[in-house]
């Protein structure tokens, strides 16, 4: 039996699914938030010890509007709301990606919200913000030449994480989307067609039912 020490989700199909019940996009987004804390909860029923959430990329902060920016950090900015749900349930919470280019309120609550966690361990809760896989690699590169004495693998955001075990893709798109693409080496993939907003917590326990099925064996 397999255990899924990581999971990680590309939380897609927020647009698609409120398009199709004929609401704003913005919609989608907002129901996609509110849903972080029922798989959250799923994590934590299910011994998960990592939770990683791609949430926002660098091709979003390019290529979205304004207007839907704008929504998105206004959805971010209510963050520090939440931390009572992380320190009754002890989660850690820390981010990935290069949130200086972030508005400055959500850079102080994201500040706020880790220094509140850092010393909880009952999940380790990470948002993949303002996040590219190719950008992390990047910059990790840039960091160890600059450095006598760093493993390359220490220069990374994501050095805190151990290798993704299970990475679910919401939505019904079957790619990975520069996601954390050093910790992927020999995760299991799972695409499923529901949207984000629709993705529940019996969903994500199907999968982990799925992936203990599985002969991992890295090569041997």
């Amino acid at each position: 039996m397999n255990d899924s020490k990581h999971i990680a989700i590309i939380c897609d199909g927020n647009r698609t699914w409120a398009r199709l019940l004929n609401k704003n996009p913005y919609f989608g987004h907002t129901q996609g938030a509110k849903n972080i804390k029922n798989i959250v909860k799923a994590a934590i029923k299910n011994n998960i010890s990592y939770l990683t959430l791609f949430l926002l990329s660098t091709e979003n902060l390019i290529n979205r509007s304004k207007e839907e920016l704008d929504h998105l950090f206004s959805l971010f900015s209510k963050l520090i709301d939440y931390k009572s749900l992380f320190i009754e349930n002890k989660i850690k919470f820390e981010t990935v990606g290069d949130i200086s280019k972030l508005p400055q309120n959500i850079i102080e609550s994201i500040i706020e919200l880790k220094e509140i966690t850092k010393n909880f361990n009952q999940l380790n809760l990470t948002f993949a913000v303002n996040y590219g896989g190719r950008d992390e690699i990047k910059r990790a590169a840039n960091k160890y030449k600059n450095s006598n004495n760093l493993d390359f693998e220490n220069c990374l955001d994501s050095s805190f994480l151990p290798d993704i075990d299970i990475m679910i893709r919401t939505g019904g798109f079957r790619r990975i989307s520069n996601f954390l693409l050093w910790k992927l080496a020999h995760a299991e993939i799972f695409f499923t067609p529901k949207r984000w907003p629709e993705f529940t917590q019996n969903d994500f326990e199907a999968i982990l039912e799925d992936y203990k099925k599985i002969e991992r064996k890295f090569g041997k």
